[in-house]
């Protein structure tokens, strides 16, 4: 596949913190449509990923991320090859990749994002029905 991460990834500059609690995050993930939030220190670097996985089954009360996010994520620059994201979305066999520039996270691949790239970009035009 041609291109980079920023090609494929779905510009979104939502973070939470480790002290979100698990409603303030949902009410965050239903706001902006998507199906994770990375998780930034005070520095706005990723130390974790929380996902509407894991909110299902909770009670989002007072309870912060830190408590379900899961931590030491993978991420990518927003120049990786298209290939090479392809490879860690199946090889760690994740659904939310964050892209960082100089650190901080300017967007978010998921599985649906690099199937648009591809759909759009690479498949050739359907035939038009007659």
């Amino acid at each position: 596949m041609k291109g980079h991460a920023r090609q494929l990834m779905t510009p979104n500059d939502v973070v939470v913190s480790p002290e979100t609690t698990l409603a303030e995050a949902a009410r965050e993930l239903a706001r902006v449509e998507i199906s994770g939030l990375p998780v930034t220190d005070s520095n706005g670097r990723v130390v974790g990923i929380v996902t509407e996985s894991d909110l299902l089954g909770t009670s989002p009360n007072n309870t912060v991320v830190q408590a379900l996010m899961t931590p030491h994520i993978v991420t990518v620059d927003e120049f990786t090859p298209a290939d090479h994201v392809v490879q860690l979305l199946r090889e760690h066999k994740i659904h939310h990749l964050p892209v960082i520039r100089q650190g901080v996270v300017v967007g978010l691949i998921t599985p649906q994002s690099v199937i648009q790239y591809f759909v759009t970009h690479e498949l050739p035009s359907p035939p038009e029905a007659a």
